[in-house]
């Protein structure tokens, strides 16, 4: 904030000339908020079609709704019950309601909303670098120098933006690999395996898109072609796609803004490390500095409420790498109670702290794996 005589205006109280790297759900999330304020916004992306290639399950919570209109267009299946798969393959059934979306058509979806407000689009613009506020991209053989007011990083997992300007070094990833499968499924159930046979550090998945093709994947630190093969032996169907990426690993954050320079979603690794989804998380931290530009708050204060449920994600992750296979068959165990099913249901997995209380009260053993939060 700064003084003009007797009265306190924002920082960024005039209309700038915004440059967002990614097209993806987080960048064109921000620039619909701020194309709608008024800003001149430009969204470069390097590939030729918006949410292309798929690197993700698709897998949404009901609050996704809190920040997106739902749209039936972008929805392609609607899931009633996730199956728990133990080690030694005993599995509990957890009702909830969630969604499956195609991630071109949301990506599009998204992209529509953003123009609509007033946003500009230039596909093949592969970000090169930095300098005096510009942005240098490349498209076709050309070089292209873009001047900017403020600069958004929302170009994934490996931010060129945050690797150049120096906001991100030393993160940590997973590693997902992913087929579409055409066989003979559950189009109400998706299916989580766990354990050190399946997933050593992470989880396997089936995520139905209808009856005749699912999504069947597995992510790991290491190792990631291994247990996609074990995995691929219960579902042996025909493969018509494969998608691989990599998952940013939150580690916290903390760099997410230097001078003009700001990163959203993935960029700035905000996931859920429980899950590795990051659609709905990248989507909200969009918001969020949407609303310190056109404010002048500061992006970093205005995250907190974020990074929390992250924070929460954190340490339940650091206490599931602890886990031994045993570990694991006692929680399916536990986690086949009414009360905890009914509490799993009811809450979406972007905000733990309204639920991580209300399952130790219903299972009082599930304090036991409180010690390895201190490990």
């Amino acid at each position: 904030m700064k003084e003009k005589g007797f009265i306190i205006v924002p920082l960024f109280d005039f209309y700038m000339k915004v440059v967002i790297v990614g097209a993806g759900p987080a960048g064109s999330m921000t620039a619909s908020e701020l194309a709608k304020a008024g800003h001149d916004v430009s969204v470069f992306e390097e590939h030729t079609v918006v949410g292309r290639p798929i690197a993700c399950t698709g897998i949404v919570t009901k609050a996704l709704f809190n920040f997106v209109k739902k749209d039936e267009g972008y929805i392609i299946n609607e899931l009633r019950k996730v199956k728990v798969f133990s080690p030694r393959n005993e599995e509990v059934e957890i009702p909830l309601n969630e969604n499956v979306i195609c991630r071109e058509k949301f990506d599009t979806f998204l992209m529509r909303e953003a123009v609509n407000s007033g946003a500009k689009y230039y596909t093949r613009h592969k970000f090169l670098g930095l300098k005096n506020n510009s942005a240098t991209f490349e498209n076709k053989g050309a070089i292209k120098e873009i001047k900017y007011d403020i600069l958004v990083g929302a170009d994934g997992p490996f931010s060129a933006v945050g690797r150049i300007s120096g906001l991100t070094k030393d993160r940590r990833y997973y590693v997902g690999s992913q087929a579409t499968i055409e066989g003979d499924f559950d189009p109400n159930s998706f299916y989580t395996y766990f354990g050190s046979k399946s997933a050593p550090g992470f989880f396997a998945w089936v995520v139905p898109e209808s009856k005749t093709k699912a999504r069947v994947g597995v992510a790991t630190q290491k190792f990631v072609g291994k247990y996609f093969d074990v995995l691929r032996q219960r579902f042996s169907g025909q493969i018509s796609e494969r998608q691989a990426g990599p998952i940013p690993i939150y580690d916290g954050a903390k760099n997410v803004q230097k001078e003009n320079i700001y990163l959203v979603g993935d960029a700035a690794g905000f996931v859920k490390n429980t899950t590795g989804g990051g659609i709905i998380t990248g989507i909200w931290s969009a918001k969020i500095l949407a609303e310190s530009i056109k404010s002048g708050k500061d992006y970093s204060s205005l995250l907190s409420p974020l990074r929390r449920e992250l924070w929460i994600h954190e340490k339940m992750r650091n206490m599931l790498d602890c886990f031994s296979d045993k570990d694991y068959e006692r929680l399916v165990d536990w986690m086949n109670s009414p009360k905890i099913k009914k509490i799993l249901s009811e809450y979406p997995r972007e905000f733990p702290s309204k639920f991580v209380w209300k399952l130790a009260i219903a299972e009082p053993r599930l304090v036991l794996f409180a010690r390895y939060l201190f490990a």
